[in-house]
């Protein structure tokens, strides 16, 4: 089995496993933790072994149901490399972090099918693969939200489900579509990315092919408007699948965006990236000013999550080398910084037993190292200077200005927005008196700082270092801005 196989199959076969096989709920965590270091392993090798001068790299390509043109083709570039990271660096850290908060097999072993389905999405070369792998990683994010989820869990799942369901009916629709246009002009089916391309369409197919695509991808960012099951479900998820979705999966749509869109349909793309732009400033202000009037943390830092997804959006749609590299660097340093801040809020719930905002104050008091990884989490996501989010946020900013000057102004201005919100709740979180809930909260523990500690570093190297990781990206970046298209393959 190939280096990126293994890395998408091994959590995959290992959910299987454990799902046929009724362990006790303590050896299932351990497989789980076995599992996930594995892959981290084999994710570190592969950063390592990249070259930050070549294209799409460690190819495969096996023949699938080649009568209708589907292969298993997958690959990695520059791009996909930093997904790909998070993903396996992330879960084991989750199962640190929580251990001790879940005892239900269910839950670890459908994390487990997530990694699989984000990997094979992020790593797939050929369209009916990458759908397969898509709905892959929605299905286990549906069952632990009804199983494990909190409130009206049930009715929100299903509302979650019916968004996803619509958007991949959609894409899917495109793929199709695609599909038979390349047998229509070339006499043979084929979903593979690199010949698909190659079609011909008209503006109007092309307008409907991306609508199909971009509704997809902007349900799973999400981007205004497909946002209105956003704040809803990440109250009710479990806090692991809220650190997938926040971390990973929103990540993974504006990712689709580059590697599809900008592929199959470069010069549409292009014609509609005006508009796309403005709508990402919108959302960056409107899922800003939402935030600033939430009481409930989670969904504070699910709108608060939307408003930097929405930067990213524009970063891509500017069409530069600063803001395809910014964005791409974004999609690393918020999904560290918002995977922290999401743990540090499990920690804080597992003590105080709420989520109101309101209802705590003075933290800092009587865990001065949880109120110092918290703030530092929170400032992070912001981006204060020396952590990655500082590095990502100038970068896009840069290539906004480059673009067009008022845009530049609106992208610059608009991120004082996110500060104010985040000053106000490591505020009211952190500081003031203490109450009745807080009084006795609990510095953090030995298996909490292991979590962490990592995540933090990671975050200040890349503020510090930016450059060391910068060149994984760079070469993939300049080579889409010097062609105006996403041609890689070698």
């Amino acid at each position: 089995m190939s280096l990126l196989s293994a890395i998408i199959f091994l959590p995959i076969f290992a959910a299987i496993f454990l799902f046929f096989v009724h362990l006790h709920i303590n050896l299932v965590k351990i497989v789980y933790m076995i599992v996930t270091l594995i892959v981290a392993y084999l994710a570190m090798k592969l950063y390592i072994d990249f070259d930050a001068f070549s294209s799409i790299q460690f190819i495969e390509h096996h023949g699938w149901i080649e009568q209708y043109g589907i292969h298993y083709h997958v690959g990695v570039d520059g791009v996909s490399l930093g997904i790909v990271m998070m993903n396996a660096l992330l879960m084991p850290l989750v199962a640190i972090a929580l251990y001790k908060q879940r005892d239900k097999r269910g839950y670890w072993i459908n994390l487990l099918f997530v990694q699989g389905g984000i990997m094979g999405a992020v790593l797939a070369l050929d369209l009916m693969l990458f759908y397969l792998f898509w709905e892959l990683m929605l299905l286990p994010i549906f069952f632990m939200i009804g199983l494990f989820g909190y409130g009206k869990n049930n009715f929100i799942s299903m509302k979650f489900n019916i968004y996803t369901i619509f958007g991949s009916l959609m894409m899917l629709l495109s793929i199709l579509y695609l599909a038979v246009e390349h047998k229509e002009q070339f006499g043979f089916y084929s979903f593979a990315l690199e010949e698909l391309k190659n079609i011909t369409l008209t503006t109007t197919e092309s307008l409907l092919v991306f609508s199909g695509f971009m509704i997809a991808f902007g349900i799973k960012i999400p981007i205004f408007p497909f946002h209105t099951w956003l704040s809803d479900t990440y109250r009710s998820a479990p806090m692991g699948i809220v650190i997938v979705m926040s971390a990973l999966m929103a990540k993974l749509g504006t990712y689709a965006i580059w590697r599809f869109l900008f592929t199959l349909l470069n010069e549409t793309s292009q014609e509609l990236a005006p508009y796309f732009i403005w709508l990402g400033l919108f959302g960056l202000i409107y899922f800003g000013i939402s935030a600033i009037s939430q009481t409930h943390l989670k969904r504070m830092f699910a709108l608060s999550s939307a408003s930097h997804l929405s930067l990213i959006v524009v970063g891509f749609f500017i069409y530069n080398t600063y803001g395809l590299i910014g964005s791409s660097y974004f999609i690393v340093a918020h999904a560290l910084s918002s995977a922290a801040l999401f743990l540090m809020v499990a920690m804080m719930y597992e003590r105080v037993q709420t989520y109101t905002i309101d209802s705590l104050g003075g933290i800092a008091k009587v865990a001065p190292l949880f109120a110092l990884f918290f703030a530092f989490f929170a400032l992070s996501i912001v981006g204060v200077p020396l952590t990655a989010g500082f590095v990502a946020e100038v970068l896009i900013i840069l290539g906004a200005f480059e673009y067009d000057t008022l845009i530049g102004f609106f992208a610059a201005t608009s991120l004082l927005i996110p500060m104010l919100f985040m000053f106000k709740t490591i505020s009211k979180v952190l500081y003031g008196e203490t109450n009745e809930k807080t009084q006795n909260f609990q510095d953090l523990r030995a298996h909490e700082l292991v979590a962490i500690i990592p995540l933090a570093l990671l975050i200040l190297a890349m503020g510090i270092f930016p450059n060391y990781f910068i060149q994984k990206i760079e070469p993939t970046a300049k080579a889409f801005v010097d062609k105006k298209e996403a041609v890689y393959y070698e």
